[in-house]
Parts: C-alpha cells; structure tokens; sequence
C-alpha cells in the first residue's frame, strides 16, 4: 500500500477549488482576475420591480408568525424523512428555549426527540455522527454566542468533510440569535462573520416566515451541513410581534417549496431577492434588518428617493450576481447589518460587489453595523447598539447626497 501511494501522481492544482460544498466550487484565481477586469459584469437589465412595488406583503389577520413557519417546516421535515429524521439539542423534550418543539410534539414525533447535555461540541458532533450514519439530523445550538462552544465539531469536522474525502453529512443546524430580545451577551450575538471564512457551510439567515419556512424546508434535502441563523426578535414572542412591536406574519405557501423538493430543484438557498424596487440606491441586508431596510426605504420614498431593497436569504453561497446588477441600477451602495461593524460580513460583501461594479458607483459604498460592543443586557443600552431605523435613515441620506 505504502508502494502504491507513493508511485501516485500528486493532484492536479486546479482541482482544489472543486466540491466546497454540494451547491458550489470555491472561485479560482482566474476567476478573481476575470471579475476585476470586468469580464463577468452581468449585462444591465431590467429591474424585477418598479419603483416602490414590493415583492410580498405582511398579513394584518390569519398569518404565521416567523416562530410558526420554522415550526411547520420541522414538523413537515420529519413527516417527509421518517425513521431518518432526528432531533437534537438541549431541553427537547419540554419544547426548547422557544417551545419550538411544540408542532413536533403535536404532530406525534416526539420519539424523534432527543435530549442532550449542556455542552454544545457533543450536540454537533452527535449531529455529524448521524448525518455520516445516512441520517438526517436537525441539530438546536440553543442561543448564538453558544456557536462558540461547538465551533470545532461545525467548522474543523462538519464543514471539511465533502472536501476532505467526499462524504456527505446532511445536518441542518438552527441556531436562535439576535437583538430586541433583552437576553444580553452569549445569546443575542451575531455570528454569520464567524463562519465566512470556514469553506463547506451552507449558511441562511431568513427575514420573513414565508422564507423561513421554505429556507429550512430547502435545507433540510441538502447533503451539506447547513446553518439557519434564526432571529430571536423575529419569533413573534410578544403577542405575536417582533422584538421592534412590528407585525411580519405571512399567509405562507407551503406547496411551492415542496414542488421544487419533490422535483429535484434549487428554489430559494443561493439566491438573493430584490424585495421593493428603486431607482436611487441599493440597500443589501439579511435577517431582521430586512424590516428595518423596508420601513427606511418607505419613508425616504415620501422624500422622493426610491431604495431598491435586497434580501440576501442566503449568505454562503453568496448570491453577488443579483446583488450587483442592483447596483448597476441604482448607482449608489448601503449594506446593513445587525452585527458589530468591525470584522462584520457585510464588509465582504461590499467588497465582492464593488470588484465588478465600482466605476458604475456615484457616491462611496457604506456598512452600516451596531456599535463595536458587546451585546446589552440593558434595553435602552441594546437599543442604542443596533442599527436604529433612524442611523439608517440618516446614512441613506448622506450616501444620497455624496
């Protein structure tokens, strides 16, 4: 054996970029040269909405709260992969943090329930061991900031696996976190930076219950560790509105996503979504900001600057195509994140957008972020850390005016 193994040739150099993950290659070297040269800029094309039209709508009566749609989609996951289909993270049996075990429980799955020990590196090497078993474990890291404590088992074992030796390990993890929901540090961190620089992980931050629950749905079928970075604030916990006091339930459609499953089509991860049109400038945001972006573009409209809003859905693969082309539109360039500004994801993003578009640019791009803190515990300290619709109305403003 060790004969053989020294007589094979040594891999082809190209071939390191293939198999990140089952959706996407890494970009090449040749790749990076072609995008800066400017010879991958989409053509300019029309923009899917008008001027103030929106992509969807809230329902004012008989709609889901963002909890409900996440809760449908388990339940729905485990009725679709039967005896292979698991549940794992701490205080299952008493339906989580957020009872979000709750439609499991009533729609009698709770044999597919299992209970683990506080420490979060056993959850997600449990989840692993069942995904590389042929299972399909859905695994709870209870709060954000607990991501830390299984950081190795996500991003040294789960995430290397298809790379290292082709191997699938279709583990979806849901991982509660976010602002406005005065649970302090370790809980309401945000975390999508921690995981831009660890290859082979599907990322998603849906910002609507009509997105969380075709996101997760979608998820769930991949043969990839996949990350949904759920908000908290979202959940609908207070009398059914956000930690804002907005209503964002939706009549959600559970057919369409299941249309594209039963077919063997992509449907939603990977691609971003131009959610209100505009002409003046482009807002990329993810999450819970999506609201906040939506509620500054509508006021500014009253001023007379229309904001094309982009919902980016799905942060790895990151969808710049359409990111891009927004902004060949519009001209001008606002990333706005929940996270701290400093090392925050948003600044890739700006970056990867500016390579292909930055002489179409009319005044500078910006990030906006919270404040380089740690999370308050304090309401009117939390609060004044995040992005506020006001800092963002402000900033929309300034980049208008440059």
């Amino acid at each position: 054996a060790r004969i053989a193994l020294n007589d094979m040739d040594w891999p082809e150099p190209e071939t390191v970029t293939k198999g990140v993950t089952s959706l996407h290659d890494a970009d090449t070297h040749d790749d990076h040269l072609q995008r800066y040269s400017g010879q991958t800029r989409p053509e300019l094309n029309e923009a899917p909405l008008k001027a103030g039209e929106t992509a969807w709508s809230y329902a004012e009566k008989g709609g889901w709260t963002y909890a409900r749609a996440i809760q449908q989609a388990m339940a729905d996951v485990a009725t679709m992969h039967g005896d292979d289909c698991v549940f794992i993270g701490e205080d299952m049996e008493v339906a989580g943090a957020f009872g979000m075990n709750m439609a499991l429980k009533n729609a009698g799955h709770t044999d597919k329930l299992i209970d683990m020990p506080l420490c979060e590196a056993v959850i997600v090497h449990a989840g692993v061991g069942a995904a590389l078993s042929g299972m399909k474990p859905m695994v709870e890291i209870q709060f954000g900031g607990f991501a830390a404590l299984g950081f190795n088992a996500l991003v040294n074992n789960a995430a290397m696996l298809r790379w290292r030796w082709g191997a699938d390990c279709p583990m979806t993890v849901r991982i509660p976190l976010g602002a406005r929901t005065r649970s302090g540090p370790f809980h309401a961190n945000m975390i999508e930076s921690w995981f831009a620089n660890d290859p082979g992980l599907i990322v998603m931050a849906p910002g609507t219950p009509q997105d969380a629950y075709d996101l997760l749905m979608e998820g769930a079928q991949l043969p990839d560790p996949v990350l949904m970075l759920e908000h908290i604030g979202l959940y609908g916990l207070r009398g059914g509105l956000t930690g804002w006091g907005m209503n964002i339930n939706q009549k959600v459609d559970t057919q369409t996503v299941n249309k594209h499953i039963t077919e063997g089509e992509r449907y939603k991860i990977g691609r971003a979504e131009v959610i209100r049109g505009g002409t003046d400038l482009t807002l990329i945001t993810w999450g819970a900001m999506v609201h906040i972006a939506l509620q500054a573009a509508e006021n500014l409209a009253e001023e007379g600057i229309e904001i094309e809003v982009v919902d980016l859905r799905t942060l790895i693969p990151f969808d710049a195509q359409t990111c891009v082309a927004s902004v060949q539109r519009t001209g001008r360039l606002v990333v706005l994140q929940e996270g701290q500004w400093s090392g925050g994801l948003g600044h890739t993003i700006q970056s990867r957008i500016m390579e292909d578009c930055f002489y179409e640019l009319e005044s500078a791009p910006t990030v906006i972020g919270a404040l380089d803190t740690p999370v308050p515990f304090s309401p009117p300290l939390e609060n004044h850390t995040i992005p506020s619709l006001e800092h963002v109305l402000d900033m929309l403003r300034l980049s208008m005016k440059a």
